[in-house]
C-alpha cells in the first residue's frame, strides 16, 4: 500500500505525480505550479488489514495557475487512498455528495491505479457547511453585523488548516464601513463549535482582568447555521522563533504563569481522562503501532509496562488544554496567545506541561529543544505550588507514546525510525531531558 502512495507524500515529488495522474491537472486547463503536503493520517486495524478499505488520508496545498486566463491562486486537496477494493465505486458514491465548484479542478476525482478518490476544496465528505463558509459572497449572510462587509464589496477567504471531515481555519479580510477588517473563522462538522464557543468566552474573561494570562483573540460571535464561531486577528509572532532568542528566559517564565493562572480559572469543560482509561489508550497505541510494523513491539512494551504498573493516584484536577504544544502560541510582544479551543478536558495539572515538554523534545527545527524543554521544566517547578514528580514522569511517558503513534499515522517518509527514538524517549522518561543547570529565573 506505502508503496502506491509515496510519491503523493514526498513534498519533492507530490506536484508532478499530482499533476501526471489526476486528469484535471493532466488533461484540464490548470497546471501546478507548487505543492506542500499539508497534513498525512494513515489507518491501521486487523480488519483493515483482512479486507481492505480506505487506510491513508492527505491534504495537499496547492499554488495553480489557469493556463487559459491566466488567473493565479490556491487550491487545496484531500485525499483518500483505500485498498483491497473497486476505487471506482468509492468515486461513484462520494462523487453525488460533492456540491461545490473549486476555484481550480474538478469537485471529485477517481484515480484507481493508486487508489486514490481526491476531494476539491470547498467539497468535503463531512463538513456540508464548508462552501458557504469559503464563499465570498455566501459567508456574508451569516457574519455578525459587525463584520458584515460593504454592499458591493466580498469577503476574501485564506484557508489556514483543515482537518477534513472535522474542521477548517480560514482568514477572512472584508471591507466593513469603508475600513478593512480581519477576522478567524473555524467551522466545524459537528457541534463542537459550542465548546469551542464556550471555552474561548472563558479564556477572553480571563484575558481582560489578568495581563499574565493567555491572550485570545476578541470573540466576534458564532454561525449555528454554518457551524462556525469568529474571532478577532491577534498580531505576533509564533512562539518557536521567539524562543530562538535571547529572552527565551523571560518567555518560558510568561508561558509557566499563563499556563498556572489556565489551571486556576480556565474552562472547566470537556471528558475527565481516568488514568485507566489513559492506560487503555495506551494499549491501543501499542496494538496500532505493532499493526503497522511488528518490529516496534520491542521499542513499544517497555514503555507499556512502565505505564501499567505505575499510574498515577487520582488527585488534584485542573483545565486541560489538550493540544498544548509551542506551535499553538504566538508571542505578542508583552503576552503569549494561545489559540485552538476545542479539545478542553479535565486532568492532571500535569498533562499540557508534559504535553508541551514531550513535543519539545520530538522537534527536529534548529533550536536547541531539549535543553528549552528542562529550562521550561525547572521554571514550572520553581513556580507551582506543588509538582508531582511521579505524576509528571507518568506523563511525560504517556505525551511521548502517543507522539510515537502519531509518527506512525502520518505515515511520513523515516517514520519508524522516528517512532523508534521517541519511544527511546518514553522509556527514558525524565532522565530524557538534559540536566538542569543551577540556575533557575525565580
Amino acid at each position: 500500500m506505502e508503496h502506491l502512495a509515496r510519491p503523493f507524500l514526498d513534498d519533492r515529488h507530490a506536484a508532478a505525480t499530482l499533476a501526471a495522474t489526476v486528469p484535471a491537472f493532466r488533461d484540464g486547463p490548470w497546471q501546478i505550479l507548487s505543492c506542500r503536503v499539508a497534513q498525512t493520517r494513515r489507518r491501521v486495524s486487523r480488519r483493515l488489514l483482512r479486507e481492505g478499505g480506505l487506510w491513508l488520508a492527505a491534504v495537499w496545498r496547492l499554488e495553480v495557475r489557469d493556463t487559459t486566463s491566466g488567473e493565479r491562486g490556491e487550491q487545496w486537496l484531500y485525499g483518500r487512498f483505500y485498498q483491497g477494493r473497486d476505487g471506482t465505486a468509492h468515486w461513484a458514491q462520494e462523487a453525488t455528495a460533492a456540491c461545490s465548484i473549486p476555484r481550480f479542478g474538478r469537485p471529485v476525482e477517481c484515480l484507481p491505479e493508486a487508489g486514490l478518490v481526491l476531494w476539491a476544496l470547498p467539497n468535503d465528505p463531512s463538513i456540508d457547511t464548508l462552501g458557504a463558509f469559503l464563499d465570498p459572497l455566501a459567508l456574508a449572510a451569516h457574519l455578525p453585523p459587525a463584520l458584515s462587509p460593504d454592499a458591493g464589496t466580498r469577503v476574501a477567504a485564506e484557508i489556514v488548516r483543515h482537518e477534513p471531515e472535522e474542521h477548517c481555519t480560514a482568514r477572512f479580510q472584508a471591507i466593513h464601513e469603508g475600513s478593512p477588517v480581519v477576522f478567524y473563522g473555524k467551522c466545524f462538522a459537528d457541534e463542537r463549535w459550542r465548546d469551542a464557543r464556550d471555552g474561548l468566552d472563558v479564556l477572553w474573561r480571563q484575558a481582560q482582568i489578568d495581563p499574565r494570562a493567555f491572550a485570545v483573540g476578541r470573540p466576534l460571535g458564532v454561525s449555528p447555521a454554518l457551524g462556525a464561531l469568529w474571532q478577532a486577528e491577534v498580531a505576533g509572532s509564533p512562539l518557536a522563533d521567539a524562543l530562538r532568542g535571547e529572552h527565551r528566559a523571560l518567555l518560558l517564565e510568561r508561558l509557566v504563569d499563563a499556563l498556572l493562572r489556565f489551571q486556576q480559572g480556565g474552562p472547566r469543560q470537556g471528558h475527565c481522562e481516568s488514568p485507566a482509561e489513559s492506560v487503555a489508550l495506551a494499549r491501543k497505541w501499542r496494538k496500532k503501532l505493532v499493526l503497522a510494523d511488528a518490529a516496534l513491539a520491542d521499542a513499544a512494551d517497555p514503555v507499556l509496562s512502565l505505564l501499567s504498573m505505575t499510574p498515577p493516584a487520582c488527585g488534584a484536577s485542573a483545565p486541560v488544554h489538550g493540544d498544548f504544544h509551542i506551535d499553538q502560541m504566538l508571542w505578542t510582544g508583552e503576552r503569549i496567545a494561545l489559540f485552538d479551543y476545542d479539545n478542553f478536558a479535565i486532568g492532571s495539572p500535569v498533562r499540557d506541561l508534559a504535553d508541551c515538554i514531550s513535543q519539545l523534545l520530538c522537534r527536529d527545527d534548529d533550536g536547541d529543544w531539549p535543553s528549552i524543554a528542562s529550562d521550561l521544566l525547572a521554571i514550572y517547578r520553581a513556580r507551582a505550588d506543588t509538582l508531582d514528580a511521579d505524576d509528571f514522569a507518568w506523563h511525560l511517558r504517556l505525551m511521548l507514546m502517543r507522539k510515537a503513534y502519531s509518527f506512525m499515522v502520518r505515515a511520513r517518509e523515516g517514520w519508524r525510525g522516528q517512532c523508534e527514538r521517541v519511544l527511546g524517549l518514553a522509556l527514558a522518561g525524565c532522565n530524557a531531558l538534559p540536566p538542569q543547570p543551577q540556575r533557575v529565573a525565580a
